[in-house]
């Protein structure tokens, strides 16, 4: 039958004449716990002959441990069929504590049960609850004591009829840093992939520090609760630790990665026009487009110099002004994304001049090359009763004023003689460099 009631004379069985000797220790093995936590304290010994008993104290400090009880170690379970030692008496509050005494005599009677020598045996486990005000990253002591209790209880091991007085270790609870809490991260900028961090502090810390994927990237001051990261579009481990001193907490963790930015397609339909001319000033010019969004800004061009960038960045038209000229101006939309990145022009031409536009020698005005449909066209105008040609400039391939038998003969000769070429404007579209005659131009669809 298992006893675990305390008597005078039980504990001085255990003092019993000494065998000196250094092979014998009882040892207190420490352990790490947070602030509120509780902890379980291992006490283990080493010997050279079987062991019958032992007894053994061990103090702590009061404002940071709290006895809760003292349990029979891993060794002694076997004993006697498995039911443990059968006296096993632990004071969790002895006189001249704060501290745990504990007395263990391992068989009544009968064939006496003994630990044979050994080390490392656990002989009792000791659990305390941890002081909710513990001091993250401080260590409090528990030692051995042969001063506890009235009588005090020795520190001894009984190996036969005598006492051993083991040599002893203490050991320490390490009071451990409690973890930030609530990591969450934000996207604030998908353009430089920046995220906010925000945490709760559940400590005084002296330090903060944020490791990506394991590698430290910033330590911050103890009372940082928020930074800013940049992350990779693959996924990374975010973890953040408190330091107190030289101890550090767990790691918080969360996973995240930047979805990275994909930029807006090129304006659509681009396309412009004249809207008016003025022989003095130039023309008025219009543009419009289809916006698919997503812009930053809107520029245009007008032949590779920005003229203006546009109020609106959603805007899908545009008005200004172009010069005179007899050539061709491009005029060119620019749109840059929402990370600053330029974007492909689109672009069309007009010519802005007072003159009409037209290409010499293109009597049929197909826009195709001098060929003999228009020598056929300019006979049909002059004797088929075609009447006159919708631009007679096109016709007048050799630039006398007038449009008559000498012009299909002169096309026939560029075309199958060694003829002259049409004289400007050609082979491409501009103004009547010699405009003073009375032959008129009201369409020539093929120059715009």
């Amino acid at each position: 039958m298992k006893l675990i009631i305390r008597s005078t004379t039980l504990l001085t069985l255990l003092v019993l004449p000494v065998l000196a000797t250094a092979q014998n220790v009882l040892s207190i093995v420490g352990g790490s716990a947070l602030p509120g936590d509780n902890i379980s304290v291992s006490v283990e010994i080493a010997h050279d002959a079987p062991v019958l008993g032992f007894s053994y104290g061990a103090t702590h400090d009061g404002s940071v441990l709290t006895p809760i009880e003292i349990v029979q170690g891993s060794a002694l379970i076997p004993l006697n069929g498995g039911n443990g030692a059968d006296y096993f008496f632990g004071d969790l509050n002895p006189a001249n504590g704060p501290g745990m005494a504990l007395a263990c005599i391992f068989t009544f009677g009968g064939a006496l049960e003994s630990l044979p020598p050994g080390s490392g045996q656990q002989v009792a486990t000791m659990n305390y609850a941890v002081a909710p005000t513990a001091t993250p990253g401080s260590s409090s002591a528990v030692s051995p004591s042969s001063s506890l209790g009235s009588p005090p209880i020795n520190i001894v091991f009984t190996v036969g009829g005598s006492s051993v007085f083991p040599s002893s270790t203490g050991g320490n609870v390490l009071i451990e840093v409690p973890a930030p809490s609530a990591l969450t991260s934000t996207l604030t900028d998908i353009c430089s992939c920046n995220y906010d961090l925000n945490w709760t502090n559940n400590a005084s810390y002296t330090g903060i520090q944020v490791r990506l994927d394991g590698a430290l990237v910033a330590t911050l001051p103890g009372g940082a609760t928020s930074t800013s990261v940049t992350l990779p579009t693959a996924s990374t481990n975010i973890c953040i630790t408190g330091v107190v001193a030289s101890s550090s907490s767990t790691q918080t963790c969360i996973t995240d990665s930047c979805p990275g930015y994909t930029p807006p397609a090129l304006p659509s339909g681009f396309s412009c026009n004249i809207i008016a001319t003025d022989p003095l000033t130039g023309c008025t010019a219009d543009a419009s487009w289809t916006n698919p969004g997503g812009y930053s800004a809107l520029h245009i061009y007008i032949d590779g110099i920005l003229v203006e960038t546009l109020a609106s960045a959603a805007a899908t038209s545009w008005q200004g002004s172009l010069g005179l000229s007899p050539n061709a101006q491009t005029i060119c939309l620019e749109s840059v994304d929402a990370c600053g990145g330029v974007l492909a022009q689109v672009c069309c031409q007009l010519t802005c001049t007072t003159g009409p536009l037209f290409v010499r020698g293109d009597c049929n005005a197909d826009g195709g090359p001098n060929d003999i449909a228009d020598v056929v066209a300019a006979l049909s105008f002059l004797f088929a009763g075609a009447g006159f040609p919708p631009c007679g400039d096109s016709c007048d391939n050799n630039d006398d004023g007038g449009f008559d038998i000498s012009d299909p003969i002169f096309q026939l000769s560029n075309l199958f003689g060694n003829g002259a070429f049409p004289p400007a404007p050609y082979p491409t579209c501009g103004e009547d460099p010699t405009d003073t005659d009375g032959i008129d131009c009201s369409s020539f669809p093929p120059c715009p």
